[in-house]
């Protein structure tokens, strides 16, 4: 394959991808098209992504900067921890500095066997293998579905040995995975559930909000993320024990939290377990407040431009939609398209020059360096056929209708219409 006169070699193997649509061929020659010297469809890009910040926000952040608490677990903190558990459903919400630390933590604070297996999807980000990893856990490497990226159930217990102690499942996309099949199997092997919900906040799942599913649930509140504090996570459970062990691992190992909160103590805490610096500043806890406020109009402004995408898109030869789960409501934190593999950078590389900034996600696990050899291409067809047929088109708030209309006219222009 070659893209502007370099050769690629791509990340699958022709004879594993399961639906090309019949082998669908753009144009690449047609010369209206912006990567052949024809008009963009938008001159200025559209970006991937950007952060929803209002008035709100700034006058928040310069509330908590002025009232000089700017450490962390400071009021604005415990604040945003309670909204944010009453907005969930939940009995515990504790705010971190990420989602990473988040993950890290909630496998801690089981204190698992060093050499545990915990089943982790190929199709993820890094943080939800190397939390298991920083706890001296082996990654097993699961197999998705090749229509949304979530755990293939099928497969699941395909995986599981007498060394399994957890099972990791991600929300690609904000699309929540098959929660109650998948805690079924945890409840049969007696698993621990570690929910990635990295990109759900507000997506639910068969009336439930996600975070209040499994036994510990982990968000992020990164900048690309619905609800963003800049830099942020939290771990939610309802379990009471795993809330109180987390509050001192996530402070070094203190009890601090309870010396702020109650007091009882002459003017000291103590050192009572080992634990790393993972609480959040209060100046981003006031972000997450008001960012809180705001969700569900952030995440219905998404479910309109995702709409609109979808009426207009439809019935594209060539471009499908990544199946969201039976029961559950989607946040659209992504808004994926499945493109016929042999023609994905070509599109990918089109639509930028028509100035939308469409992006390939990660990479299937086992294709990085640090967990090549734990599965193979042949043994990941899921994951495999996923990433060679998906891109990502913009999607955010602050998307003008203009916008959302350039985007489908270039998709348009791309496929031949």
């Amino acid at each position: 394959m070659k893209l502007n006169g370099l050769v690629l070699i791509p990340f699958y193997k022709p004879e594993m991808i399961l639906n090309n649509k019949n082998n669908y061929m753009t144009n690449k020659n047609n010369p209206n098209l912006a990567i052949n010297g024809g008009v963009p469809v938008s001159v200025e890009p559209i970006l991937i992504h950007k952060p929803y910040l209002d008035e709100s926000d700034f006058k928040a952040v310069e509330a908590a900067t002025r009232s000089t608490f700017v450490s962390g677990d400071g009021p604005a903190c415990r604040e945003f921890e309670h909204k944010l558990a009453n907005y969930i459903g939940v009995k515990h919400a504790l705010y971190v500095n990420s989602a990473t630390s988040a993950l890290e933590l909630a496998f801690r604070v089981k204190n698992f066997p060093k050499g545990s297996e915990v089943i982790v999807p190929n199709f993820t980000y890094t943080s939800t293998a190397i939390a298991a990893a920083y706890n001296d856990l082996k990654i097993v490497l699961a197999d998705v579905y090749p229509d949304n990226g979530s755990l293939d159930v099928s497969k699941l217990e395909s995986y599981i040995t007498k060394k399994t102690v957890a099972i990791a499942a991600v929300d690609y996309g904000g699309i929540p995975a098959e929660m109650d099949e998948i805690l079924i199997i945890a409840e049969k092997y007696k698993l621990y559930v570690v929910h990635d919900t990295a990109q759900s906040i507000g997506s639910v799942y068969k009336g439930k909000k996600v975070g209040n599913i499994a036994h510990v649930s982990t968000f992020s509140f990164h900048g690309t993320k619905n609800l963003t504090s800049g830099e942020g996570g939290a771990l939610t459970t309802n379990d009471d024990a795993i809330a109180e062990r987390v509050k001192i691992l996530r402070e070094k190992g203190t009890d601090k939290y309870s010396f702020l909160t109650d007091n009882v103590t002459r003017g000291y805490y103590e050192y009572v377990d080992i634990g790393n610096s993972y609480v959040q500043s209060n100046i981003l806890g006031a972000l997450g407040i008001t960012q809180l406020m705001k969700l569900d109009w952030m995440n219905k402004r998404r479910k309109e431009i995702a709409e609109r995408y979808k009426k207009e898109m439809g019935g594209i030869e060539g471009l499908d939609f990544m199946r969201i789960t039976e029961g559950a409501e989607h946040n659209w934190h992504l808004f994926g398209i499945l493109v016929p593999a042999e023609e994905k950078y070509w599109i990918m590389d089109a639509l930028r020059a028509e100035g939308v900034m469409a992006n390939v996600h990660y990479t299937p696990l086992h294709r990085n360096k640090f967990y090549s050899g734990l599965t193979t291409d042949e043994e990941s067809p899921g994951s495999m056929e996923f990433f060679s047929r998906l891109l990502r088109l913009p999607i955010y708030p602050s998307l003008t209708n203009d916008e959302v209309e350039k985007v489908i006219v270039a998709v348009k222009k791309v496929f031949g219409l």
